[in-house]
């Protein structure tokens, strides 16, 4: 399956792991989400991760 992440998006990514943070994307086709973090515990990385993951929690409404 190819990557649907545009090229801005990758370069994008990968300065950021330059700097040490960590990109999580929501999973679901066409959603743009994403979350950024650095120096989180690992709780509230697990958190962060399952709302990456939720589509529900932040997609759009109907």
């Amino acid at each position: 399956m190819p990557d649907r992440r545009t090229r801005t998006d990758q370069v994008s990514d990968a300065i950021a792991r330059l700097t040490g943070r960590r990109t999580l994307r929501c999973p679901a086709p066409g959603c743009t989400f994403r979350i950024r973090y650095r120096a989180v515990t690992p709780d509230e990385a697990r958190r962060l991760a399952a709302l990456a993951h939720d589509h529900t929690h932040h997609g759009t409404k109907k």
